[in-house]
């Protein structure tokens, strides 16, 4: 009658189907669970460095530790061609697009750098773009921090969805001027 299989009880059944769902559920999920929405900082970049009058740059986002402190850190810097010009908007779209990139939640402010040549105010670009509450000290005439509960009150809850590139954000030369 022993057909070489040990018949298991219903309890020690129930136990590797419960044992079985939460080992399945971990790794869909991940230990942390799921990030709905943005994309990722690699993504970003692509789409970044893909705008006609960008030279280069890239979107990141990191994990630095102060001590036993972990600070998590999503910046976007760019350089842009020659005698290309960034408008507000522009401006709007680079703090966008780093609040869209989900590899892991910002506890620290946003920063956006932009190099241009000649280069620009980028404090005054920012305050056009109604960015008002710069910290004085750390935001300078290539950028700087931008604090979390205002970009979180310009573009709802992290991680925002990506941003369309916005048409005629950069004032690209003449051709002729050239």
């Amino acid at each position: 009658m022993d057909s070489g299989r040990s018949a298991l009880s219903p309890r020690a059944r129930a136990l590797r189907t419960v044992a079985f769902l939460a080992v399945a559920t971990f790794s869909l999920t991940g230990c942390g669970g799921a990030t709905f929405g943005g994309q990722k900082a690699d993504t970003a970049s692509v789409q970044l460095l893909n705008i006609e009058g960008v030279d280069s740059g890239g979107v990141y986002a990191g994990i630095v530790w102060a001590g036993l402190t972990r600070k998590d850190q999503s910046s976007v810097s760019v350089t842009l061609d020659p005698g290309v010009e960034p408008t507000p908007e522009f401006f709007d779209y680079l703090v966008e697009l780093a609040w869209s990139v989900n590899d892991n939640k910002p506890n620290e402010p946003v920063s956006v750098h932009i190099r241009s040549d000649p280069q620009l105010n980028v404090r005054e670009l920012a305050e056009e773009a109604g960015w008002t509450s710069l910290h004085e000290l750390a935001f300078d005439e290539i950028g700087g921090p931008i604090f979390l509960d205002d970009v979180e009150e310009r573009f709802g809850p992290w991680p925002g969805e990506p941003p369309e590139v916005p048409t005629d954000a950069l004032i690209l030369p003449d051709a002729g001027e050239q």
